[in-house]
């Protein structure tokens, strides 16, 4: 695993439940690279797909979800954008939500311009070599 920051990987898909498996692969990729265990990468994938399901519901028709992977010598942020049709963020108050807080170290949800970003955190504490 490498210590520096390195550039952010960016995914862009329709915003439709077909193309999940896409971005549960990349984020599988990203996890594998950044050597974190099994079990921290199931999770991540699980949260992403979740965090994608949650935008998903609310997409607007014929839009695109957005989703980036940053890793850092802290851990790996991953931010997941879309165009909700209700103009706010997913509440907090879910079972999905409280699935997500769950499986990431931090989950936080914004709307700024129209479009919301589910930004996901996950320590590299998990990795296994450091």
């Amino acid at each position: 695993m490498t210590n520096q920051a390195e550039a952010a990987i960016r995914l862009t898909i329709p915003a439709s439940s077909a193309y999940l498996s896409l971005a549960r692969a990349a984020t599988s990729a990203v996890c594998a690279r950044m050597d974190f265990s099994i079990e921290k990468i199931e999770d991540t994938t699980l949260a992403v797909n979740e965090a994608a399901s949650l935008l998903l519901v609310d997409a607007q028709p014929d839009s695109e979800l957005e989703i980036s992977w940053q890793n850092s010598t802290d851990g790996l942020l991953v931010e997941l954008v879309s165009q909700g049709k209700s103009g706010r963020p997913p509440r907090r108050t879910t079972f999905a939500w409280t699935v997500l807080s769950a499986l990431v170290d931090e989950v936080d949800a914004v709307l700024a311009e129209e479009r919301i970003r589910l930004s996901l955190t996950v320590d590299s504490a998990g990795a296994l070599t450091q």
